[in-house]
């Protein structure tokens, strides 16, 4: 199947029209990815049955995400799953993305432009360099999000420390969590959810709120 063709009836499976204004977003994002992955190895593979469980995952993770969430950072953004999906089904969010490599950054903000998407700011730098901008980024984002990396101690305790007791915490992650030292994880917040990703084996969206003890 053609990843066009695909992707309009993965649309449909979830009541979206194709021709609606976030179809046609996220059709200008696969658009891009074919364009760029060539030259950029944005992912492993551009084949349908590769992409298919990254925007299944971004668009069932967007019906989930809340209301009251308004800024976002997703760290290590790579091609953008889910974060650019996130962004597309809520129009009112202001999105950071933290991506270290300059060619994947670069593809960032194009699609972000391309795709229409204001409130995106993408910041090529490391994560502990982005958090020590203290004017350039938010004081405390509603939800902080990271998928097919590990986050560092340091990483994980730097957010920590700039989050709000209300901070979500969006971890997608295979058997494992996705961070250093589970232990750190563990002392530090507290799990309020946790979804198996349809159609993936073994994939799950773990939601973490930091321990009030942390605001004391």
């Amino acid at each position: 199947m053609r990843p066009k063709d695909g992707l309009k009836q993965l649309l449909r499976e979830f009541s979206i029209d194709p021709d609606s204004d976030p179809g046609l977003k996220l059709q200008i994002y696969l658009s891009l990815l074919e364009k760029w992955n060539p030259r950029v190895n944005l992912t492993a593979n551009i084949a349908w049955n590769a992409l298919e469980p990254l925007f299944r995952e971004g668009i069932w993770a967007a019906s989930k995400y809340p209301l009251d969430c308004r800024t976002h950072l997703d760290v290590g953004s790579g091609a953008g799953f889910p974060a650019l999906i996130l962004r597309v089904f809520n129009v009112e969010m202001t999105l950071d993305l933290a991506e270290s490599r300059g060619k994947k950054g670069a593809f960032l903000e194009t699609a972000a432009w391309e795709m229409g998407l204001t409130g995106t700011r993408v910041h090529v730098k490391r994560l502990e360099d982005l958090l020590g901008e203290s004017e350039a980024v938010e004081k405390a984002w509603d939800c902080v999000s990271w998928k097919a990396i590990r986050l560092s101690n340091r990483d994980l305790l730097n957010l920590r420390g700039r989050a709000s007791e209300n901070t979500l915490f969006w971890m997608f992650h295979g058997r494992e969590a996705a961070v250093e030292d589970i232990l750190t994880l563990e002392a530090e917040f507290t799990i309020a959810d946790k979804q198996p990703v349809p159609g993936q084996k073994e994939s799950f969206l773990s939601i973490y709120r930091p321990l009030k003890k942390c605001f004391t």
